[in-house]
């Protein structure tokens, strides 16, 4: 006769193994994130990595020769933002199939949300521990 505590064990072991062997994938697709943002007229082409890292700058055109540098920078710093924005949507698609029930992955990596205000979702695992810590001899 198999004891209950131990089959529950098991089954949780297992579905931490599969939770952790997901997070591992979901942080490497994270670390190969990579998104390029071109400017309009195709003055500047920016590049960004996870979490929004600037990875590259191309002038695809002479186009930028022409410009008065401020129109440049804004060109510049607009496409990085366009980029930045993307790479926060690319990942919280990775991460929203990880994240707790109601909570927005997308505002959460923006920023926008205060991790603070996150319930802790009950689960069956408090009442395994619970028994087993009331009843050791079990």
């Amino acid at each position: 006769m198999s004891n209950p505590y131990s089959e529950q064990l098991s089954r949780l072991m297992a579905e931490y193994r599969e939770t952790q062997r997901a997070m591992v994938e979901a942080q490497q697709r994270l670390r190969s994130l990579s998104v390029t943002e071109t400017a309009p007229r195709r003055v500047v082409s920016v590049t960004v990595g996870h979490g929004g890292r600037v990875e590259d700058i191309k002038f695809p055109t002479a186009a930028y020769k022409r410009m008065p540098p401020t129109e440049l920078a804004s060109a510049l710093l607009d496409a990085i933002a366009a980029a930045q924005r993307r790479a926060v949507d690319e990942a919280a698609e990775v991460m929203a199939p990880h994240m707790p029930a109601g909570v927005d992955a997308r505002a959460l990596l923006s920023g926008d949300v205060e991790a603070s205000s996150f319930e802790v979702p009950q689960s069956g695992v408090s009442d395994i521990l619970r028994d087993l810590m009331s009843d050791p001899g079990k």
